[in-house]
């Protein structure tokens, strides 16, 4: 599975396997990248970088990375990738000020300058919120809880992105697979509703999660599922089939 990605990439995502993340995080440092501590990550992302994202070959381990040529969308995307790859072990700060740039049309402190009309926009925003999902009960950016921003983001999400309806394609697969008892069945129920999965009943589900170990361990799924979901999309964008 984790062929189909640059070397490196694959390498984290194979990590990523073996180790998966719980949906909830810890609260998140707040810290530019130069100020983050990188040993507290695991070694697999040590010196990993933007030119990592890239390959000559989908599907080879030996690969030459390609630096010429590229597109916007294909350099911007990269720049998320890269966020996405930090996210996936852990990095929630790394994630948050690679793909703030990209997501907030202004300069800042943790991100650095904006990048204005980025092609990239949509899969900023979608990670970002991700980011602040993560993030969970804890108070972050303007003293609100990370479900609160979480919803912030997902709402400045072009609403015909391609990963809102592979999310509630995913939400409505994982639950149909889970074992929960009656309580906890109508909790779910109570929150969808009568209508489709969308962002902001999904957030309310990972909310609601803190109640029952059942669905805790239902959204730590849906978490790590829609990560790589969003990580092969945006990796299908910086290397596409053509190449």
């Amino acid at each position: 599975m984790s062929e189909e990605f640059p070397r490196k990439v694959g390498d984290v995502v194979e990590y990523f396997h073996r180790h998966p993340l719980a949906h909830q995080g810890p609260p998140m440092l707040y810290q530019p990248m130069r100020d983050l501590d990188l040993t507290r990550l695991p070694d697999v992302v040590e010196s990993i970088s933007k030119e990592d994202m890239f390959c000559e070959s989908r599907g080879s381990r030996d690969v030459q990375r390609i630096t010429t040529q590229l597109t916007k969308e294909q350099e911007h995307n990269a720049g998320v990738m890269l966020g996405l790859v930090y996210f996936l072990v852990g990095g929630s700060d790394e994630a948050h000020d690679l793909v703030l740039p990209y997501s907030l049309p202004c300069d800042t402190e943790w991100g650095g300058p904006a990048v204005l009309d980025s092609p990239a926009l949509g899969n900023a925003t979608y990670a970002h919120a991700l980011v602040h999902r993560m993030e969970g009960r804890h108070l972050g950016e303007l003293g609100l809880r990370g479900w609160d921003n979480a919803n912030t983001w997902f709402s400045e999400t072009p609403q015909d992105h391609v990963m809102f309806g592979k999310s509630r394609d995913l939400v409505d697969g994982v639950i149909s697979q889970a074992k929960l008892n009656q309580d906890e069945s109508s909790t779910v129920q109570r929150l969808r509703g009568t209508f489709k999965w969308n962002w902001k009943t999904t957030t309310g589900l990972f909310q609601a999660s803190e109640a029952s170990l059942n669905l805790t361990q239902l959204c730590d799924k849906l978490h790590n599922s829609e990560l790589l979901l969003l990580l092969r999309h945006c990796n299908d964008i910086v290397n596409p089939k053509a190449l």
